[in-house]
């Protein structure tokens, strides 16, 4: 048997394929389970949760029964029926999963494409003092009631809602980061864009950008500029183009 150079040469570049080899199963084997994740189907008419005050999904439809899980505000459901309860409160039978049923308060959940609904829950959006939550909610209306004269208005709410939060951001960053430079090779602007408190933003599609000159995390103008792309002709279009050269300049 050969010990010699090549032979461990040899030993060594199949160690590597096989890592290289079970690497790429484990990725394709994570993108897969994500990829089903994220096709699974629902049964029923599409619906989504917006209030999670009101999104407790329950055995049967009274506020009393035994209370199942609570829907997260985002929630893809399947409405299946509706139901009356004995006090009048209205009900609606849903699908979370292709096992899973309950009844949830029909007030809970919207259906996009109702103009209802729309309104509905740009009502609860102007009514949203927290500025993530805002954020948020303007988001799924934008992308949920892309057709309604709701969505140019949704945008332009989450630009501002995020606007605002970018003073309170910076406050936080700073206090984790310091005044000065960082006493690191890593420059200050990659500290403050890694800041832990832009996470949630993030996950939800609203990024921020560093203005180095001001010394502050400023909002980088996405919602803005999908609101003069997707709708030119809006009033909000009209006003938002201020706005968008002053962002330009930071």
């Amino acid at each position: 048997m050969s010990t010699g150079p090549s032979a461990f040469i040899r030993i060594r570049s199949s160690h590597v394929r096989l890592i290289a080899a079970l690497s790429l199963a484990l990725i394709a084997g994570l993108t897969a389970s994500a990829q089903s994740r994220r096709n699974v189907f629902v049964p029923g008419q599409r619906a989504v949760v917006f209030d999670e005050r009101l999104s407790a999904l329950r055995a049967q439809p009274d506020v009393k029964a035994p209370l199942e899980q609570r829907l997260r505000r985002g929630r893809r459901v399947g409405v299946l029926g509706a139901a009356t309860a004995k006090d009048g409160a209205k009900f609606l039978r849903v699908a979370v999963s292709r096992n899973t049923r309950g009844w949830v308060l029909a007030d809970a959940v919207i259906r996009p494409g109702s103009a209802a609904d729309a309104e509905k829950l740009m009502k609860l959006i102007e009514e949203t003092r927290d500025e993530f939550t805002k954020a948020r909610l303007a988001r799924l209306c934008a992308d949920e009631f892309r057709s309604t004269k709701f969505a140019p208005k949704a945008l332009m709410i989450l630009g501002e809602a995020a606007e605002g939060a970018a003073d309170r951001l910076t406050r936080d960053a700073k206090r984790r980061v310091g005044d000065g430079e960082p006493d690191s090779e890593v420059s200050k602007r990659d500290f403050m864009l890694n800041f832990a408190g832009l996470d949630r933003y993030n996950r939800i599609g609203v990024t921020f950008d560093y203005d180095a000159a001001a010394d502050r995390i400023v909002y980088d103008g996405a919602a803005y500029r999908e609101l003069a792309r997707r709708y030119p002709r809006s009033d909000e279009a009209r006003t938002i183009r201020e706005r968008l050269e002053k962002l330009g300049k930071k």
